[in-house]
């Protein structure tokens, strides 16, 4: 079969709205481009001319948004559901659905996870299925002792269209060693979108014995050869046809000015102005700062020239017209430059990003046991361990010293200690800080990881700390320990996250040995003890003893603790002792006061 305009299109429009949907505000068309899942390369024209034609999509001063963002904010939360899996078109990836319930009606996508998982236990009206949401409809009722009766519930009895492909089907040996590789078969074959039930069915006369509905779809999403898409299953090499088709569609767009563009505004900015001013008049003004206070994401100067002044970079006067709209932005206290050239409002940004989050600031040493000493009285491997670049943290009060050959440009590589993992954060270390350069204390990073999916984050670097991961972390990454790669994008402040299964084993205390020290956490909030105390009590848990790392870490399962304050307990106490790079205690000892000599090199001790 091939594919038609009008398919390709459709296909095109529900691509458009996952990519939308996963933004944190409108977007430009050409900003799109980068959004769409390989293999999809079109023209900036055919997106504006799809966002423009689509019912689904509303234009907000040369931006695109979901046109049915109010119905969703006040519709009921199942509501709110239905409407995305029908505008969507197909089975949504729950981490979007997600994203997309917090972005349009606003709350933390922890609050919308929660509150989806509950509906979904209590309703029946959708299902989550090999991580998507997925709505009711998809999977067929097996309700009826024959083929007539499964139709006639599953409203397919007057199907002609299925009465055809079943007819054919009878004539084909299609069937393969499961339901699932049936499916793709009877796809393959025929070369043509199915629906999910008419699908289903002819893979149920095939599998009568077997076919259980739920475990279909779930197997069939698992699929790299099967596309669930414009309400339909297609197989991959329609996938492919329709991509064709759309680059066809996209050639015919050629010519017609919609190309992205290419220009370093902070290079623009950075030169002197034209003598010759640009004079913004009231009305452009007005409009630039309108986009400005809606916007929810960071937008370029520009953009604004482009798409509101509609001067292109190569014509003369846009220099100008980029010093005029930056004077004008930065006299307005209602906005923030959060790097070179890109402002946002103040009210988009969340209140969460300004402080460093509690569970991830260690207690301060109350009791008298907690003593803390001076850097340079620790032993030189413990000082080693305290002053290692790889896991500096927040709020650690030690001063990091890195060589240029340590420093991270394009690519870093990041261990992750749960208490970062329970804040969807990542300390941004003294090796990282190129990377993430920039002059802005706060700035808003899109964060891309797998094929399509990108999510915004949040970097303060007053803090050296970035918000915003818990998604990905939760869905993605164990617990504890897994080292996991951040790079540099293609376009300014965008990255990209992988984890390949890399584990540091120090960091990962297992599964079992994490349910206890989560346990200790509870009791812990509730019953403080001292630092030492609890070092003692994990310590005696473990009598082949932990590697420092590893202790770091079961400690900030508990509660936040410096390497310098652990540290600080091994060397001054005697009933601590080290022995192949395991730490062990002896709870004999643990009462004897601590080392005399080390004494005089506490922290605060008064002469």
């Amino acid at each position: 079969m091939a594919p038609n305009p009008e398919l390709a299109l459709r296909y095109l429009g529900d691509t458009l709205y996952g990519a939308i949907l996963g933004q944190a505000g409108a977007v430009r068309p050409p900003n799109l481009v980068r959004a769409l899942p390989q293999g999809m390369r079109i023209s900036v024209g055919l997106i504006r001319q799809v966002l423009a034609d689509d019912e689904r999509f509303v234009e907000v001063a040369g931006r695109f948004d979901i046109a049915d963002r109010e119905t969703i904010r006040v519709r009921p939360f199942g509501g709110a559901v239905a409407t995305l899996l029908e505008e969507f078109g197909r089975p949504m990836p729950e981490d979007l659905m997600v994203t997309g319930l917090a972005r349009l009606r606003g709350g933390s996508p922890k609050y919308f996870c929660e509150l989806l998982d509950e509906y979904i236990e209590t309703r029946d009206q959708v299902l989550l299925l090999a991580g998507h949401v997925v709505d009711a409809d998809w999977v067929l009722a097996m309700e009826g002792d024959d083929e007539q009766a499964v139709l006639f519930y599953n409203d397919l009895d007057h199907d002609e269209d299925l009465r055809e492909l079943w007819e054919e089907c009878q004539k084909k040996d299609l069937r393969k060693r499961d339901p699932a590789l049936t499916a793709a078969n009877i796809l393959e074959t025929f070369n043509r979108p199915i629906g999910p039930r008419q699908l289903a069915f002819l893979t149920w006369t095939y599998h009568p014995q077997i076919f259980d509905p739920v475990e279909f779809v779930t197997d069939v999403l698992g699929r790299d050869d099967v596309t669930a898409a414009c309400g339909q299953w297609m197989s991959g090499r329609l996938i492919d046809a329709l991509h064709n088709e759309l680059r066809r569609l996209s050639d015919a767009q050629a010519g017609e000015g919609e190309e992205l563009y290419e220009v370093d505004i902070a290079e623009v900015l950075a030169a002197e102005p034209p003598a010759t001013p640009y004079r913004l008049d009231a009305e452009d003004r007005d409009n630039i700062l309108a986009v400005m206070r809606e916007a929810q994401v960071p937008i370029g100067i520009e953009e604004l020239v482009v798409d509101l002044l509609e001067i292109p970079p190569d014509k003369r006067k846009f220099v100008a017209a980029a010093h005029a709209v930056r004077d004008a932005l930065e006299a307005e206290a209602s906005l923030l430059r959060v790097s070179p050239g890109r402002y946002m409002s103040r009210e988009a940004i969340p209140d969460w990003v300004d402080e460093v989050p509690t569970p991830l600031c260690p207690a301060p040493g109350e009791e008298d046991e907690d003593i803390l000493l001076e850097l340079e009285a620790l032993p030189a491997d413990l000082l080693e361990a305290v002053l290692d670049p790889v896991y500096e943290d927040v709020c650690a009060d030690v001063a990091i010293e890195v060589d240029d050959e340590m420093m991270a440009r394009d690519t870093t590589q990041y261990p992750l200690l749960h208490h970062h993992y329970a804040m969807g954060t990542m300390a941004i270390r003294s090796i990282d800080r190129e990377l993430f350069g920039g002059d802005a204390p706060l700035t808003m990073l899109l964060m891309r990881h797998g094929e399509a999916g990108v999510f915004p984050a949040w970097l303060n670097r007053e803090l050296w700390l970035l918000f915003g991961l818990s998604r990905w972390y939760q869905r993605d990454l164990p617990p504890s320990g897994a080292v996991f790669t951040v790079a540099r994008g293609d376009a300014p402040d965008t990255y990209t996250l992988a984890w390949d299964g890399k584990v540091e084993e120090e960091l990962a205390p297992g599964e079992e040995r994490m349910a206890q020290l989560e346990r200790k956490r509870e009791r812990v909030s509730h019953r403080p003890i001292s630092v030492f105390d609890l070092m003692v009590e994990l310590l005696s848990e473990r009598p082949d003893g932990l590697s420092f790392n590893a202790l770091w870490a079961e400690m900030n399962v508990v509660r936040a603790t410096t390497r310098w304050q652990i540290a600080s307990l091994l060397a001054y106490y005697p009933c601590f002792t080290e022995s192949d790079g395991a730490w062990t205690v002896d709870t004999d000892r643990v009462r004897e006061p601590g080392d005399e000599v080390l004494a005089e090199f506490i922290v605060g001790r008064e002469e």
